[in-house]
């Protein structure tokens, strides 16, 4: 009666080895869909994060643009109107070349105003994805 539990003890260990084969074979599928999918998340995540990037430099751009055109502005108002001081004999003039330097800010805020309202507003800054848990490795 021996060589019937030979053969059964043949069969379950290729069984056995067989269900191993089969459970690591699953294993490496799942370890590589979760590797693939951590990957597309990561590499939207970037794209998304360069694109929030780009846009934060144009607008950073826009906005310095905006106020070094507001700075040139209020210095042609200062030299104008130091010019118009410095030139002016009576109290009408210097009060006309006040009421110009007061003018010329104000339009120069205005300028500036509109400017930065004209600036597009950033978007969220993107999240960094939370990954799915490492599969868990069979214990066969």
């Amino acid at each position: 009666m021996s060589a019937p539990t030979t053969v059964s003890a043949a069969f379950a260990e290729q069984s056995t080895n067989t269900d191993r084969k089969r459970i690591a074979s699953e294993y490496r599928a799942s370890l590589e869909k979760w590797k693939s999918d951590g990957k597309a998340a990561m590499d939207a995540y970037k794209a998304a994060l360069a694109d929030f990037m780009a846009k934060a430099k144009a607008n950073a751009a826009a906005r310095k643009a905006a106020n070094d055109s507001f700075k040139s502005a209020i210095d042609a108002a200062k030299s104008a109107y130091k010019s118009a001081v410095t030139a002016a004999t009576t109290t009408e003039a210097k009060s006309a070349a006040e009421n110009a330097r007061k003018a010329a800010i104000a339009a120069a805020t205005a300028a500036r105003d509109a400017a930065i309202k004209a600036i597009p507003a950033l978007p969220q800054k993107p999240t960094k994805p939370t990954l799915a848990p490492k599969p868990a490795r069979p214990s066969v």
